[in-house]
């Protein structure tokens, strides 16, 4: 499944552009970090949630359970980069 997602790295975090619904995120250091990682390690293609968590945890040594991490994997999941 093709995301309908464009993607711009800044300096300090990065832009997400929803092709579909036309919504701008302006992603922190942190969270475009997880971001380029997710979709580097899934070829672009949407990565299931255990998954996400698992390369939080284990490849980026973040915790998927910090309030921080469930906002940025429940936005992910609203955009179709992760999936159930």
């Amino acid at each position: 499944m093709r995301l309908n997602l464009r993607y711009h790295p800044m300096d300090d975090g990065g832009i997400l552009f929803d092709e579909a619904t036309w919504k701008t995120h302006i992603l922190t250091a942190s969270a475009a970090l997880i971001y380029e990682t997710l979709i580097e390690q899934s070829g672009g293609n949407a990565v299931t949630m255990t998954d996400a968590r698992d390369l939080l945890r284990d490849a980026l040594d973040f915790d998927p359970d910090s309030p921080d991490s469930i906002q940025l994997l429940a936005m992910l999941k609203t955009l179709g980069v992760i999936r159930a």
